[in-house]
């Protein structure tokens, strides 16, 4: 039994929907504490997963920006609290636990049932990313070279009857580079921003609903059963175009607006899965409140065309937030963010030191088919090295 546990924990590691949950690349901590908010914001080298007219944001004077390092881990509540129960599970001793007839029983077994149970059909979310880029923006030309590894996964537990077997899981592991290009066309206190991205990902995925006979039969070469008959395999290539029409800049409010076409024609990865092209559009302001450094408030309405397949909710396809940067010098950067993400709020707070930066980011996924169904909190914990 022990070692059947230990092969699941496996499994969460590697990638029947097991969500509603849009699929998706990369999910910025920056974006996520304002609320998904991004296409009219820019700013930073993630502006290639959202618009990448974003990179005409990026601040010329600070010359060439480098993160070597932009890695986060983010786990749902009910990961962090199936963790914590199950290691009490694992941990019982004889006496614990005593069966409904009042007889002993494997308290161990007994136990862990007992945890399994109680986590029936709620989601077990996982994700580990690292974003690692250059990026420099000159007189008109921005430029972002990235490369993006990540580990993704999803699980449920069922009783273990008819076609819902006792564990589905949906994960994957992906990595790959993407490159940006933006350029600046101005006029007066007005510019229009137009961004080109490209980018080659390769993907190996596990969704699968597993049974508890397949479970038992495969138990002493699970492993191997995993990676050479469930696993597939796949690589893709992307396109993605967007532009930011930032107007009256001279004024208080400083507003722009953004639209993006991403992931043009589909990326496909073949049996690996798809990533379908989503239109989308935003609205940012950059008000001049002179008592903090800088303001921003921002909204997007993501999927214009409803080419997720997962549902045609409208309010999981909203979000909003606001950003301020409490302070910002060559030594220390402290910015604090809000938000609302598919109807859910958020929050996020970066510190950054010299050349390391602390971020901590909360949000909630929808995982039903439409906003207020099915809430799957996670919490992000990102660190960051580079200048």
């Amino acid at each position: 039994m022990r070692k059947i546990i230990l092969s699941l924990g496996l499994i969460s590691f590697p990638a029947v929907a097991v969500t509603y949950e849009y699929p998706y690349l990369y999910k910025d901590p920056r974006a996520m504490g304002m609320g998904g908010a991004y296409v009219a914001v820019g700013g930073t080298a993630s502006s290639v997963f959202y618009n990448p007219a974003g990179l005409s944001f990026i601040k010329k004077e600070a010359g060439i920006e480098v993160d070597i390092i932009k890695a986060s881990i983010g786990v749902s509540k009910n990961t962090l609290d199936f963790i914590n129960d199950l290691s009490d599970a694992l941990d019982a001793e004889d006496g614990q636990y005593v069966s409904n007839d009042g007889d002993a029983t494997d308290d161990q077994l007994y136990a862990v049932n007992e945890v399994l149970k109680a986590y029936q059909g709620k989601n077990l979310h996982l994700d580990i990313t690292n974003f690692s880029s250059i990026s420099k923006k000159g007189e008109k030309i921005g430029f972002a070279l990235g490369f993006l590894a990540s580990l993704k996964s999803d699980n449920r537990t069922h009783q273990g009857f008819g076609s819902d077997g006792v564990l589905e899981t949906d994960s994957n592991v992906t990595a790959g580079g993407i490159f940006g290009l933006s350029y600046d066309f101005s006029v007066r206190d007005n510019r229009l921003s137009a961004g080109l991205s490209a980018k080659y990902m390769y993907r190996e995925s596990l969704k699968h609903t597993f049974t508890s006979r397949e479970l038992v039969e495969n138990e002493d070469n699970l492993d191997n059963y995993i990676t050479e008959e469930l696993k597939k395999s796949g690589s893709a290539v992307g396109f993605d175009a967007g532009v930011i029409y930032s107007f009256s800049q001279n004024s208080f409010f400083r507003p722009s607006v953004g639209f993006s076409v991403l992931n043009i024609g589909d990326l496909d990865f073949k049996d690996a899965g798809k990533i379908p092209m989503t239109a989308n559009v935003g609205i940012a302001v950059r008000p001049r409140i002179g008592f903090l450094k800088e303001w921003i408030f921002a909204a997007d309405y993501v999927d214009l065309l409803n080419n997720y397949e997962e549902d045609s909710d409208i309010g999981k396809r909203i979000r909003i937030g606001a950003e301020v940067k409490v302070w910002d010098t060559a030594l220390s950067t402290f910015a604090l963010r809000v938000g609302s993400y598919q109807g859910y709020a958020t929050a996020g707070v970066d510190l950054r030191l010299a050349l390391l930066t602390l971020n901590f980011t909360t949000y909630a996924e929808e995982v039903g088919a439409y906003s207020g169904q099915d809430e799957d909190r996670r919490y992000l914990l990102g660190l960051y090295l580079g200048w």
